[in-house]
């Protein structure tokens, strides 16, 4: 169970994640926020930068790595319906969006790549899966 800090914590980084405008903590100003991604390329972890427009204040939103347990083939199967749905699959840890990425595949048959950017959680998939098929 997350403390108060930690569930704000998370919902900044989804507000971030989403691209949702921020606006400052500190209590004398609550102006909005610059945010700017800080991500390195093959980082499995989001990081951004906010700073306040006002009394520029800023502040580091990162997400935190926790990779183990890995999904299981329910919750994949789970993600990838509602992503099919086009409802917004999310992580059954933290409750963070899933982003589905198309990756290239020389058989033309469709592969995704699965990432929740605050765990770091990832996994790639064909789809239809092989026992959708039958």
């Amino acid at each position: 169970m997350k403390s108060e800090p930690e569930r704000a914590a998370h919902r900044r980084f989804v507000q971030a994640l989403q691209h949702e405008h921020l606006i400052c903590t500190r209590p004398d100003c609550g102006g909005p926020m610059d945010v700017v991604d800080l991500t390195v390329h093959h980082a499995a972890v989001k990081t951004y930068q906010a700073e306040c427009e006002r009394c520029h204040a800023v502040e580091h939103i990162t997400g935190k790595v926790d990779t183990h347990p890995s999904w299981d083939i329910a919750s994949i199967t789970l993600m990838a319906e509602m992503h099919l749905l086009h409802d917004q699959p999310v992580c059954p840890f933290d409750d963070t969006p899933i982003t589905f990425t198309s990756m290239p595949n020389p058989r033309r048959k469709a592969r995704y790549r699965l990432s929740c950017y605050y765990c770091g959680r990832h996994t790639e998939m064909n789809w239809p899966p092989p026992e959708a098929k039958r």
